[in-house]
């Protein structure tokens, strides 16, 4: 299979230290896509795993050529792994989720199919807060974390989508590899939708439903560190607010900003009467110009923010076109070579990190 074959869809799905699982996780996909009347691919991006998650992933189909694994030594993140795998695609369609159909057995259809129904649509996002999906056997913390996040992001952020912190989606090809994108993290996820809507791109959603299963609740070796400070949560509370704040920051600075106006006119109005009745009204005169000037301030500061938020959205436009005109015909953007792995022929495809930290193939 030549890479320079447009296929109709292609699958990717990082993993990190996922030993106990990545090896049936692998077969189980490729048996679901296998039932599928498309031409498809399977990309496998290891994310600099520390166990023998790699050789298991190795060993999962060795005869397949449908199937690719990406490696990198050292760990460097969802968003780093997404994006890799993302730019060695050739589906017109790609579709990333966890290898595990844990979102569904027929997850990737779905989406799919959502692609085709809505020509429009340059990316579908599959979602467990629209009626008709949900979680099963999710620790209540993932749950409870999930949906504040989401929550968060939708008061601060341009209200696009119910779910903008999951991996489960569908892209068109030459959208997603000429978007620019950089986070490394999971806060990946929502750049993407940060920036596809700032460029004028149609984000839809359909209902989709989380089940994990019994094993998944099995840890493998994590990253180093412990407390608060170096958690999950307080790592996902700090990316995600930053770029929550990227997103539409005049939402909430004006809004203070009203609030302080109207206070400060309150506290006026009081002080006048005050002053009509004879009583002492310095202290609330005072507090109504100090309001006032807080209103003045955060109106200024919202103001500037805005035009930030303007210039980094043209700054989004240029990078965008700029990679659009580099990019190479059939394939992304990106041109540091690795090697598709389990192919008939061993030909270079393009993944997404800078010649020093180049990736190699698995095989």
């Amino acid at each position: 299979m030549s890479t320079s074959e447009n296929l109709d869809l292609t699958v990717v799905c990082p993993f990190y230290n996922e030993g106990a699982l990545i090896q049936k996780n692998i077969v189980k996909m490729l048996t679901r896509l296998a039932t599928l009347d498309l031409t498809w691919e399977l990309i496998v991006v290891n994310d600099g795993s520390t166990d023998d998650s790699l050789a298991l992933a190795q060993a999962a189909a060795p005869d397949e050529p449908r199937l690719s694994i990406l490696s990198y030594p050292k760990n460097k993140g969802r968003g780093h792994a997404l994006r890799t795998g993302i730019a060695a695609a050739r589906g017109d369609i790609i579709v990333t989720t966890e290898a595990d159909l844990s979102w569904g057995e027929d997850v990737v259809e779905n989406l799919y199919a959502a692609m085709k129904e809505w020509p429009d649509a340059d990316i579908v996002v599959g979602s467990p807060n629209l009626e008709g999906g949900g979680y099963e056997n999710v620790p209540y913390k993932r749950v409870l974390l999930s949906r504040l996040g989401n929550t968060i992001i939708r008061t601060f952020m341009l209200d696009v989508c119910t779910m903008n912190t999951g991996m489960t989606r569908a892209y068109r090809r030459e959208v997603v590899q000429t978007l620019p994108l950089f986070a490394n993290q999971k806060e990946f996820h929502v750049e993407v939708i940060l920036k596809a809507h700032a460029l004028g791109l149609t984000v839809k959603e359909i209902p989709a439903t989380l089940t994990w299963p019994p094993e998944r609740h099995v840890s493998g070796p994590k990253k180093k560190g412990s407390g608060f400070f170096a958690s999950k949560l307080f790592k996902f509370v700090i990316t995600h607010s930053m770029m929550s704040i990227t997103g539409n920051p005049t939402r909430y600075i004006w809004g203070l900003s009203f609030i302080a106006f109207v206070l400060s006119m309150i506290h006026l109005s009081m002080a006048v009467v005050y002053l009509a009745m004879g009583l002492v009204s310095a202290f609330t005169a005072l507090l109504a110009v100090s309001l006032f000037i807080l209103a003045l301030v955060l109106f200024v500061f919202g103001v500037v923010l805005h035009q930030g938020s303007t210039v980094l959205r043209e700054i989004w436009v240029m990078q965008r076109q700029q990679m659009i005109a580099t990019r190479r015909p059939g394939g992304s953007i990106y041109e540091v070579a690795a090697t598709r792995v389990n192919a008939p022929e061993a030909a270079a495809v393009p993944p997404v990190t800078p010649a020093a930290e180049r990736p190699t193939a698995a095989s």
